[in-house]
């Protein structure tokens, strides 16, 4: 029997239409009268509806002589085609590609950049079949940078939509690009912008050092023969960056690629998506396995597959030599002390926070509301590493709770369940590490880092102290902007709160006096009993608010100090 012809897909673009992609498709009919196709609505990595569809245009339908054929769009992403009585079917459409991120396609007159996944539609139901990816403007003397095995120039081939789309593509005429074998893996490096940088020699040696450490912390499996980093340099303050199965994307600030020395600024963030390679895009909840793309797919695990990966990343960057014990140590207790004063992790927990990922760019939720599970899960997976080491005296540890998960699930052919992380922690540490899942990954309760970091190489200091200047009346992070500063983030039930003001105000004045020439000083004398008057604007309306200060209302924070008694804490693995 001959095999099915691929799907086959044809991306062109026109000088005279800017931003514009015009995408064909020639695909069998779908068994049946008619033939669905859709474009995704989220993509792996973003857990948040994005609706490309909202980009496309001219969508038209023709059988293989080029009749038309009838259709009309059934959802807000779905176009139905009427089946032609025989042979291929051919779609076109055209896609507004001006979105500059690591995770959107764009265009113009030096950059063809292609993410599949907000490019090309899918014929539904069929997602497994082969397909081909056709670019037939493509200049011959263009570069291109992907991880899609190549056929000829301009020319790709993909086992199915899954790895089609999981393959962005960089083609420009000029790409610097550079390769070195790293532990039997050929690591593939493109830049495309503006390299201040002599030499790629360094930081391919600081990547192959990420990548073996790496391999170490998962049992020595590395699953892939290459792996390609794409970065794109611009010349505007942008760090985003998406995991995929074989490659990483990155969209990044040109003055990071200045010299040898400011490359090293790109390390943190390609460590955190190298590790994606085995947590998410290997390793995945059973919710996502395998990806669909028509709607959310809930899972509460994103403490796992993005908290836990940023842990990794500052623990990979130390395990590397490329950051010191003190600095690690240092950020550690940062970042910790950062999420016990945010009142939105006192709120939800990281398995709602998980959830929640689908909400995040909604208008009605308060900015208070917004944990991140990057965060809390980074604070789950520093206490799940601790608590293993502690509960088996040092014979198990996050590691070994990664390898255990990997082998299971994975390797199985399988997602983790819902459960799955909790249920494997329990069996490698012990009864108690139910109540740990109970209270710090289901639950709200703030994690006490004295009694739970007993016992280990770590000296722990929790302390409470007063915000100073603006934060005693809960104004806890604020911008300069014009003539005043706007308020960035307050503390619900404190002063600020109660005289009114609200996330994205400016504050203008004090009894009168310009907010800006208020400098300590004012803030150390403040007395309770003292009383004064804001002044401030929202949305152009001016707005003013009596405070009387009380020592009641004073707003503290805790801070955290980690210390380790042992140096080589951590680094012995």
């Amino acid at each position: 029997m001959q095999a099915a012809s691929p799907i086959s897909y044809r991306i062109s673009w026109e000088p005279s239409l800017r931003y514009t992609y015009i995408v064909e498709i020639v695909l069998t009919p779908s068994k049946g009268k008619y033939t669905d196709i859709a474009l995704p609505a989220w993509r792996p990595g973003r857990y948040v509806l994005q609706n490309y569809a909202a980009a496309v245009s001219h969508f038209s339908a023709w059988d293989a002589k080029g009749v038309p054929l009838s259709w009309r769009k059934v959802t807000k992403d779905t176009w139905r085609i009427q089946n032609p009585a025989k042979g291929s079917l051919r779609i076109s459409y055209r896609f507004y590609a001006r979105q500059l991120d690591a995770g959107s396609s764009y265009i113009n007159e030096e950059l063809v950049y292609i993410n599949p996944i907000n490019l090309l539609m899918y014929a539904v139901g069929r997602l497994e079949e082969a397909c081909e990816l056709v670019l037939p403007k493509l200049p011959l003397n263009w570069k291109v940078a992907t991880a899609l095995p190549q056929i000829a120039h301009g020319h790709f081939r993909a086992r199915d939509y899954h790895e089609l789309v999981d393959c962005p593509l960089v083609a420009a005429p000029v790409l610097r690009q550079e390769t070195i074998t790293c532990d039997g893996v050929k690591l593939y490096v493109h830049f495309w912008g503006e390299v201040g940088a002599k030499s790629l020699t360094g930081f391919l040696s600081d990547l192959c050092r990420i990548v073996q450490v790496q391999k170490r912390i998962w049992g020595g499996k590395l699953p892939l023969k290459e792996y390609h980093f794409i970065y794109l340099l611009v010349p505007f303050s942008i760090r985003h960056a998406v995991e995929h199965e074989n490659c990483a994307m990155f969209v990044l600030p040109q003055e990071g690629a200045n010299s040898e020395e400011s490359l090293k600024s790109f390390l943190g963030i390609s460590a955190h998506e190298f590790f994606h390679v085995w947590n998410v895009k290997r390793l995945r909840p059973a919710a996502l396995w395998p990806y669909r793309y028509d709607k959310e797919y809930y899972t509460s695990l994103h403490w796992l597959t993005e908290g836990v990966t940023d842990y990794y990343t500052s623990l990979t960057l130390l395990r590397a030599g490329i950051l010191s014990v003190e600095e690690f140590w240092r950020r550690l207790s940062l970042e910790l002390s950062q999420i016990e004063n945010s009142f939105a992790y006192r709120l939800f927990s990281p398995a709602e926070l998980s959830i929640d990922s689908w909400l995040s760019t909604s208008i009605y939720r308060p900015p208070h509301f917004q944990g991140s599970f990057y965060a809390a899960g980074k604070r789950v997976g520093f206490l799940l590493d601790m608590v293993l080491r502690r509960e088996t005296k040092g014979k198990v540890c996050l590691d070994s709770l990664l390898q255990y998960l990997y082998e299971l699930y994975y390797e199985r052919g399988r997602g983790i369940p819902e459960d799955g992380v909790e249920k494997a922690a329990i069996q490698l540490g012990g009864p108690f590490l139910k109540k740990f899942f109970a209270d710090y990954v289901w639950g709200r309760e703030a994690p006490p880092y004295e009694e739970l970091l007993a016992g280990l190489p770590l000296e722990v200091r929790c302390e409470q102290k007063p915000f100073p200047d603006w934060g005693k009346l809960g104004l806890v992070r604020l911008r300069s902007e014009g003539e005043g500063l706007r308020v960035e983030e307050l503390v619900p039930g404190s002063l600020a709160e109660k005289v009114g003001i609200e996330v994205g105000d400016i504050l203008l004045t004090l009894n009168e006096q310009n907010v800006k020439q208020i400098d300590s000083t004012f803030w150390s004398s403040l007395v309770a009993g003292q009383e004064f008057i804001l002044g401030w604007n929202r949305q152009g309306f001016p707005m003013e608010g009596h405070v009387y200060f009380s020592s009641q209302d004073e707003v503290f924070r805790t801070e955290i100090y980690l210390f380790p008694t042992d140096r080589r804490f951590l680094l012995e693995y």
